[in-house]
């Protein structure tokens, strides 16, 4: 009987992930460590402006992205690798993998010793599901480094200027998409800017953009 990759291709008699599989594996390894990097400012927005008086939020929102949290914490990218690498090397007969160095580093080291041993992990029986977890991580990373509407690109607007329960101006970057065509919503704390306060929002764009723009700025 025909053995068949997750994809549905036939696998040769040794393997267990088809060489297309092999190679989207490959690539999603190379680029999780570029991955883990770009999460790192999507932890929390960038930093607001003092408030000058606008109406403010009803609750504040989270310090930083739950998603964004789990997926660069001590469960989320760097153990999906250490664990995967671990279980390679323990079903080769090796020595336990040794685990030091900042969270970058890890990641890195991980996914580079998965990927020089991708020939290994292609005939190996947990290999596909090693190739779906990261397919899985993959895809969840790319949704937030770069979701769907961002890649309709979107007209960028300017920093979000609504004010938090403490004081302080969201900050996070607006953008108009043509999929949503009346109105404008913040991705970090969900303000809503319909159509008819555009005017308005664009003044207080940029009087925050004037209030701390650079002196040399400034002078010139």
């Amino acid at each position: 009987m025909t053995r068949l990759c997750t994809c549905r291709t036939a696998l040769a008699a040794s393997e267990h992930i088809c060489p297309r599989c092999r190679a989207a594996t490959a690539g999603r390894l190379r680029r999780m460590p570029v991955l883990y990097r770009l999460l790192q400012p999507e932890l929390q927005p960038a930093a607001g402006a003092p408030s000058y008086g606008r109406v403010g939020l009803v609750e504040a929102p989270m310090p930083v992205s739950a998603h964004v949290l789990t997926l660069r914490g001590p469960g989320g990218i760097v153990h999906v690798l250490e664990d995967w690498w671990s279980a390679m090397q323990a079903s080769r007969g090796g020595s336990a993998p040794l685990i030091t160095g900042t969270y970058d580093e890890r990641v890195t080291r991980a996914a580079k010793q998965l990927t020089f041993h991708l020939d290994y992990v292609a005939e190996w029986e947990e290999g596909p599901q090693l190739a779906r977890e990261l397919r899985r991580l993959d895809e969840t990373a790319m949704d937030i480094v770069c979701p769907h509407d961002t890649r309709e690109r979107g007209t960028l607007l300017g920093p979000c200027p609504a004010e938090q329960v403490d004081g302080t101006v969201c900050g996070a970057t607006l953008r108009h998409y043509r999929s949503s065509m009346r109105q404008v919503t913040c991705p970090w704390c969900s303000s809503v800017y319909p159509m008819h306060s555009w005017a308005r929002l664009k003044a207080w764009i940029d009087h925050d953009r004037e209030e701390h723009a650079p002196e040399d700025q400034e002078a010139a």
